[in-house]
């Protein structure tokens, strides 16, 4: 039995490179806008932005493209999917002799 609380399985999509790794959490920040509005970083990574009057605008999600033209403002960058290493082991190669 496993302890990990997020427990989801890899799908194709999850191994390709994405805006951001899908377990990752952000934390919440928010900037004012010149215009009298906000942009929002939620904890699950989605991006807000609301006019004065706190109504939102626009919303972008971690999985679209646009995501990391907002992202970089609070300081993020979009990151490939995490892949294991493989080994040192190259196929017809013998290490040198000493």
């Amino acid at each position: 039995m496993s302890t990990d609380p997020n427990q989801t399985q890899s799908t194709p999509s999850q191994t390709s490179p994405s805006a951001a790794a899908p377990s990752r959490r952000f934390k919440p920040r928010e900037l004012q806008l010149a215009d009298g509005g906000r942009l929002v970083l939620n904890a699950e990574g989605s991006i807000a932005q609301l006019d004065g009057d706190g109504n939102q605008m626009h919303a972008w999600a971690p999985a679209d493209p646009d995501w990391p033209s907002h992202a970089i403002r609070f300081g993020l960058y979009p990151q490939d999917a995490t892949v294991p290493p493989t080994g040192r082991y190259v196929e017809g190669m013998r290490p040198p002799r000493r």
